[in-house]
Order: structure tokens, then C-alpha cells, then sequence
């Protein structure tokens, strides 16, 4: 590649953004079921008599028409009575009065036993901060967020930003304790984070397996949305979608989509299944004018080993390449008559990838003889590896010449 070509490819590119953001503040108020009664009563038929007086047959006439009257309307009553009781089993007269209530059953929700034996190991988190102005002046700041009893040690996880940048973390309980809590660690990578209440023996969620999870099956939120005067709040939908691969953090995931409405506030709150298992971490909401109801969480197999090293070791051990990249699609790579793949925009120093040799301006195009085309793909054969790894690379470098060179993975600060 001839340097004025790696110079204007260099300052034409630059990197794209991704259209979803953090949860943002909204509430929504609850309504209750109440029972409905409903009055009515049989109907009231009404019979016309027409009188005729007889022409003939005198006294007797009249005791013979008599009998047979009375055969006649014993009869007619009997079939009535019948006819009129099978109307009523199926037709409701409300504009009769007061003969008997009609009492429609509450259903009991499936959602009620659920936040039941959930709701007790959700908290609300509230954070404080220092922050200075544009003129010097320091002030504090206050916010919140959700967090997920998970031991009966005082281990909670919630999301990193939720906690971020706070100099004091203090954890409300579902039945009204306020607690101190300190950060265990923090993972800026994943979005998530794992605090510490010096309080044991509390309430702790029950984890499922994300892995089972089928698009249609029942999902309940549950959060703080508004702060912690709505902490509890219970929304209910289904399972959207599965493996919806997003942003979260610096790196993508393959998320958990669903329609239960989740709020600002709910962040580092629970999704559960029917049976009460937390099965995902709210994490995101699709912000747009033209969407509603697409909320994403993180699949707990996911959190699963990014807590339990944050509570071993305080931090996630993560191999690392040492550059920093960006995708060169197919369009730009005819543009600028280069191959497709991963343009090295710098080179941390120290790292492995210095030690190889890889230079800014170089694309990374296979790795271990694997296709490379972008960016996220790159990552995913990283985070496959250990620390300590050594990476096959070819790159297509100066002189328009394709070079490979063994990169060792080391241990990410991040």
C-alpha cells in the first residue's frame, strides 16, 4: 500500500455508532382487578285473559269449558316453568331487579406467585457522586438503578453503569433497610458489576438456564424504574427474540429481547422466567420514535463466569491482542483497493501485538488461517483463547505485501 493511499484511507475512515442507548427514566402506574357484580333476575311474562260469555249450553257449558281451562293452563304452566328455566341458564336480564348477584371470579395471574418468591431478592440501588461543572464547582450528584441478591453472603450483581463513578453505593432492601454496599468489581467490558452488603443470610434469586429459553415463553421484569420510590415494580411479557447481538459495554453480545417494559431504574434488575428463575440482567432499551417495547437483557450463561471472577479475583481475566480496529467492508475495500478485513488504526505499546511487529495502517486479515472480515469477528476468535495463547496473523501491509506473525496474547487492564 503506497503511503498517500494509507494516509487518505486512514483519515477517510471512521467509526460508525450503534443506535441504542442505556435506559432512560419513565414510570408507569399500576391498575387493579376488582371483582364485578352483576344483578338481574328471571324475566316476568305476562298473559292476556280475553272473557266471552257462552251462547249455549248453559251451566253446564260452562263447567265443561271451566275443566278444560284449568287442564289447559295446569299444562301450559308446566311447559312454561320449563322453557322459561332453560332460558335462564344462559341469558343475563340486567334490567330485572334484585332476584340474585352474579359474581365474575378474579383470575389469579401466573404473574402473582412469580414476584412473590422474586421480589423479596430484588433491591433498589442508590448512588452518589461527586461531580465538578464547566466552572469548577463541585457538587453532588445522585442516581439509581437495580441490583439481584444472588448468595446468602450479601453478593449482588447489577449493571457497571449503574455503579460507575460512584464514591457512595447504598442498597435498599424489598422491606425498606437501607445498607451500605462497596464494589466487589466491575467489568466494563460486559456491563456488569458485583457489590457487597455486610448483611448475610438475606433473600437470594434463584439463577435458571438462558440456554433453554424459547421465543413466546413468559417474561417478568422486575426493578426499580423512577427510582426508589416504584422499587418492586413488576411488568410482565413474553420472550421477543433470542440472540439479538448488540453493544453492551465496549464489546457485542447476544442478548435476550423482550417486550415486558423495562424502565429507567430497571437497569441491573431481573428478567425471570414462569418459575421465578432470573434468567437475564435488564440491560438495554431501543430508544426511537418509531419503536416500542424492545427491551434487551443479558442471558445469565453469559453472567454466570463474569461474576463468579469478579468475586474470586475482583476483576475478568481477558486475553488481549493490543490494538485497537476497525472493519474495512467490502465497498471500502474496492474504494481504496485494498483486501477486506480489520484495519489496525493503533498499536498499544508493550503489548503482543507490537512484539509481532503489526503496525498502525495494517489489515488483519486471517487469524489462524481463519477468514477475518470484521471487526466483531476478530473479537469473538480473542475471547475464544486464553491468556497466554499465541495467535497465528496475516496482515496485508507496506508494499502492498501480505506478512503472518505469531502474536501472544496477554492479559487485558480493562
Amino acid at each position: 500500500m503506497e503511503d498517500d493511499i494509507r494516509k487518505d484511507f486512514m483519515e477517510d475512515m471512521s467509526e460508525g455508532n450503534i443506535e441504542v442507548t442505556e435506559i432512560t427514566e419513565q414510570a408507569y402506574e399500576d391498575t387493579d382487578n376488582k371483582e364485578e357484580n352483576i344483578e338481574y333476575s328471571k324475566p316476568v311474562f305476562y298473559t292476556e285473559v280475553i272473557e266471552k260469555k257462552p251462547k249455549r249450553w248453559g251451566k253446564a257449558a260452562i263447567a265443561i269449558t271451566l275443566a278444560i281451562g284449568l287442564a289447559f293452563g295446569s299444562a301450559f304452566g308446566f311447559i312454561a316453568d320449563n322453557i322459561i328455566d332453560g332460558l335462564d341458564k344462559n341469558t343475563v336480564y340486567a334490567s330485572q331487579e334484585n332476584q340474585y348477584n352474579y359474581v365474575i371470579d378474579k383470575t389469579v395471574s401466573p404473574v402473582v406467585p412469580i414476584a412473590k418468591k422474586v421480589l423479596p431478592s430484588i433491591v433498589a440501588i442508590r448512588i452518589k457522586q461527586s461531580v465538578q461543572d464547566f466552572f469548577g464547582f463541585t457538587y453532588e450528584s445522585e442516581g439509581n438503578g437495580s441490583g439481584i441478591i444472588i448468595d446468602n453472603e450479601g453478593h449482588i450483581v447489577t449493571n457497571n453503569h449503574v455503579i460507575d463513578g460512584s464514591d457512595k453505593i447504598t442498597v435498599i432492601l424489598h422491606d425498606g433497610r437501607e445498607l451500605s454496599a462497596k464494589v466487589v468489581g466491575r467489568d466494563a467490558q460486559t456491563d456488569l458489576a458485583v457489590i457487597k452488603v455486610d448483611e448475610k443470610n438475606l433473600p437470594y434469586a434463584e439463577l435458571g438456564d438462558s440456554s433453554k429459553l424459547e421465543v413466546g415463553e413468559l417474561a417478568v421484569a422486575i426493578g426499580s424504574p423512577m427510582g426508589t420510590d416504584y422499587a418492586g415494580s413488576v411488568t410482565a411479557g413474553i420472550i421477543s427474540g433470542l440472540n439479538r447481538e448488540l453493544f453492551v459495554g465496549n464489546r457485542s453480545m447476544k442478548l435476550i429481547q423482550t417486550d415486558a417494559a423495562i424502565n429507567p431504574g430497571n437497569s441491573g434488575g431481573a428478567l425471570v422466567n414462569s418459575e421465578g428463575k432470573v434468567i437475564g440482567i435488564n440491560t438495554l432499551k431501543l430508544v426511537r420514535s418509531q419503536v416500542e417495547g424492545m427491551g434487551f437483557a443479558i442471558p445469565i450463561n453469559e453472567a454466570k463466569p463474569i461474576i463468579e471472577q469478579l468475586i474470586q479475583n475482583k476483576k475478568v481475566s481477558r486475553p488481549y491482542l493490543g490494538i485497537t480496529g476497525q472493519t474495512i467492508d467490502e465497498q471500502t475495500a474496492k474504494q481504496y483497493d485494498v483486501p477486506q478485513g480489520v484495519l489496525i488504526r493503533q498499536v498499544v505499546p508493550g503489548s503482543g501485538a507490537e512484539k509481532a511487529g503489526l503496525v498502525r495502517g495494517d489489515i488483519i486479515t486471517k487469524v489462524d488461517n481463519e477468514r477475518v472480515t470484521t471487526i466483531e469477528q476478530l473479537q469473538k476468535i480473542i475471547q475464544s483463547h486464553k491468556v497466554g495463547d499465541v495467535l497465528k496473523v496475516e496482515a496485508y501491509g507496506e508494499l502492498n505485501r501480505y506478512k503472518t506473525v505469531e502474536v501472544k496474547l496477554t492479559e487485558s487492564d480493562s
